[in-house]
């Protein structure tokens, strides 16, 4: 027909990533999302994959769990904003696996986010990546090798912080607890200094409201993968750019 179209690819498979460039826009890269096990599971596989992710072709680490108890699969409120932000931050195809025809006003929300479809969908296409955790680190060797995704839970009560550049000098800044009590995660200076940044201007993506210059950068973030979503950029930059001097 000459019409363009988004060929997306599903092998289920790490693999795929290497290859997955000349074959279509984009591929599958881990085993089905079917409970917090298994998001856990494709999010550690992406985490190492993000060099083969680039402007016309994507990691995808499957498609988004609602929250409806009566689905087959479903995860909890807190923990399906974590995937629909985390998604977003690797630049990775946002596609509904939930019942169009009975979904809740919570999903509903989650998926018509559009400061957050932005950060998935910002020009540079750029697959964001882990600057902090103190979570186990697991070799891409040690996880393709594991026997049963569903039984990944054994992660270490532990947080991360994931960062993704966007056009306009900003960042998708997001903090993610899988620990089972509530913490404080804190992006310190050096944490900042990696980003670029050391006056952050930050903005609630899931609130919508603007948090101005927050530092310390830190806060409380639930528990059982739970997680916190900004954009951010160096304050100096975002007050030249959205005040001017009423004359004399």
């Amino acid at each position: 027909t000459g019409r363009p179209i988004y060929f997306s690819l599903c092998g289920w498979f790490y693999w795929y990533a290497e290859v997955g460039f000349s074959l279509g826009n984009s591929w599958r890269i881990a085993p089905d999302v079917n409970d917090y096990p298994s998001l856990l599971f494709s999010i550690y596989i992406n985490s190492h994959l993000a060099n083969y992710s680039k402007p016309g072709g994507w990691n995808d680490p499957d498609m988004l769990v609602g929250t409806n108890k009566e689905s087959a699969v479903y995860l909890t409120p807190e923990q399906s904003r974590t995937q629909f932000s985390l998604w977003s931050i690797m630049a990775a195809p946002l596609l509904i696996g939930a019942n169009m025809l009975n979904m809740s006003d919570f999903d509903l929300e989650t998926y018509t986010n559009s400061e957050v479809i932005a950060v998935d969908q910002d020009p540079l296409g750029i697959q964001g990546t882990i600057i902090w955790e103190n979570c186990p680190q697991i070799p891409l060797e040690d996880l393709i090798s594991h026997p049963n995704p569903k039984n990944f839970s054994s992660i270490l009560p532990c947080q991360q912080i994931w960062v993704k550049n966007l056009t306009n000098n900003f960042y998708a800044i997001s903090m993610v607890n899988y620990d089972s009590k509530t913490v404080t995660v804190e992006c310190d200076s050096k944490c900042l200094s990696i980003i670029g940044i050391q006056n952050p201007f930050v903005r609630d993506l899931w609130n919508h409201k603007d948090l101005g210059v927050v530092s310390p950068f830190k806060f409380e973030v639930g528990p059982s993968g739970s997680s916190v979503l900004f954009r951010v950029n160096e304050a100096n930059n975002y007050l030249n750019n959205h005040l001017s001097l009423s004359p004399i």
